[in-house]
């Protein structure tokens, strides 16, 4: 059976509480937003946030979403 995102997001981040600063700066979501979602303060987190902060924290099947703004440095050192 499969747990749905959003607990599956939640309970990998309760087991790797003392690295939040780090997955916070690795997937682009707050410190603040990441404790404030644990702590069920954020009733509808949003599909994009989850995915993002799943891929970090290695949810099968998930890849990071790159936004534009991740991508353009990388497009200017290809040029």
């Amino acid at each position: 059976m499969n747990m749905p995102l959003d607990q599956d997001v939640k309970n990998r981040l309760l087991a790797r509480r003392g690295e939040w600063p780090a997955i916070a700066a690795s997937s682009g979501i707050s410190h603040s937003w990441i404790s404030k979602f644990v702590r069920g303060q954020i009733p509808n987190p949003g599909y994009t946030t989850l995915t993002r902060l799943g891929a970090c924290l290695g949810v099968r099947g998930l890849r990071r979403i790159v936004e534009a703004s991740d991508a353009a440095p990388a497009q200017q050192e290809a040029a």
